[in-house]
């Protein structure tokens, strides 16, 4: 019995091999058949690709120029943004320079005389130069009443407030601010000095120039003058504050005739200045004005512009600042008028350059020449101031 059983097992098996190995064979057989098909499939797509490179359809060829004409454009693009962005950074590790026009330094002409007066009552003043690029710079001139007494002591007492006010000003915000706080530190000088009841026992006329950066402002009260110089052509930026003009009004209102404005012995008195109490005008721009390399400002007492042509004063300051003076103080001295006034000038000259405070040096060849040139001219009276 155990025999039989034994046989049975060894006859099970080998028809479970033997079935085992029909089915491997079979799944052989299928799977080389389906490689056989896959082989001839690809077969066809390849001559099928070749030969849909070697010939595409129209509508391929146009979407395939296109696709291509907006890689191209991408590629542009991208490689201008690289190149901007390089810029950038390589602008951005330089150190800032300054814009092209802008006004970096100052040189300085003064000039200040006595002229045939018993006394000097004119003042001046110029902030130092070192200050140019934090605070800017200021030029200060009074002209002291000479028909008063005491015009000299408001004269100084206006240029030391406005000179000490201007080194304590904190940080000025515009022009407009720094001028006016100045203004009124004088008119406080001057009334402290005169006291109560003393208005328009004196006085003087007060003009105050401030250049910073590229900006030029100004305040002027009576008839001192403040002049632009820019490319052979001078300009006057403020007008005096003179009787005249009053008359002018006048005469516009069919008050007088027009003659009588220019005829007038009172017109060329003064109707506002420092020391007649509560200020009667005040001369400011309502911006600054914008400056440039080359420019010249001049700040002048009645006693160079009444005594000096209008082409005179063009001449000399197409000069350097310094030997403008000089030139200028040469005119006047050689013209010797019998009355005239005292006089005085600060000229800035803007200049795209930085510069330490310029000493004057010994007149030029050239401005020896014009000096020569001015003795030709006929001593006369001066006109009225």
């Amino acid at each position: 019995m155990r025999l039989f059983n034994l046989l049975l097992t060894s006859t099970a098996g080998t028809e479970a091999e033997t079935t085992a190995s029909r089915t491997i064979t079979e799944t052989t057989a299928k799977a080389a058949e389906a490689f056989s098909k896959i082989t001839e499939g690809a077969s066809e797509t390849g001559e099928a690709v070749k030969g849909f490179l070697e010939s595409p359809p129209p509508a391929f060829t146009v979407t395939a120029v296109v696709v291509a004409a907006v890689l191209l454009a991408t590629a542009a693009v991208l490689a201008v943004c690289l190149i901007r962005a390089n810029k950038r950074a390589k602008t951005a590790s330089k150190p800032s320079a300054a814009p092209a026009g802008a006004v970096r330094g100052v040189a300085i002409g003064k000039l200040h005389e006595q002229g045939a007066r018993e006394y000097q009552q004119d003042c001046f003043a110029v902030s130092d130069t070192s200050l140019m690029h934090d605070r800017g710079m200021l030029g200060v001139v009074a002209d002291g009443m000479g028909g008063l007494s005491d015009g000299d002591k408001v004269s100084q007492a206006i240029v030391e407030a406005v000179l000490d006010g201007f080194m304590e000003l904190q940080s000025p915000k515009t022009h407009e601010q720094a001028l006016l706080a100045l203004t009124i530190r004088a008119m406080k000088a001057v009334d402290r000095l005169l006291g109560p009841g003393g208005y328009r026992r004196c006085g003087s006329t007060l003009i105050m120039g401030y250049l910073r950066g590229n900006g030029f402002s100004f305040v002027s009260v009576g008839d001192s003058r403040i002049c632009l110089y820019r490319d052979g052509e001078l300009l006057q930026l403020n007008r005096e504050h003179i009787y005249r003009n009053e008359l002018a009004l006048n005469a516009v209102n069919g008050e007088q005739t027009l003659q009588s404005v220019y005829t007038d012995k009172k017109g060329s008195g003064l109707t506002s200045f420092v020391g007649m109490g509560k200020l009667k005008h005040i001369d400011m721009p309502a911006s600054p004005i914008n400056v440039r390399p080359g420019d010249k400002l001049m700040l002048m007492s009645d006693g160079i512009y009444n005594a000096v042509s209008t082409a005179e004063l063009k001449g000399a300051l197409g000069h350097s600042a310094a030997e403008a003076a000089e030139i200028l103080r040469g005119i006047i001295s050689n013209k010797n008028y019998p009355d005239q006034d005292n006089y005085t000038g600060v000229i800035f000259e803007c200049l795209a350059e930085e510069t330490s405070e310029h000493v004057p040096a010994p007149a030029p060849a050239h401005v020896q020449e014009a000096k020569e040139a001015a003795d030709d001219v006929p001593s006369t009276s001066a006109p009225e101031n």
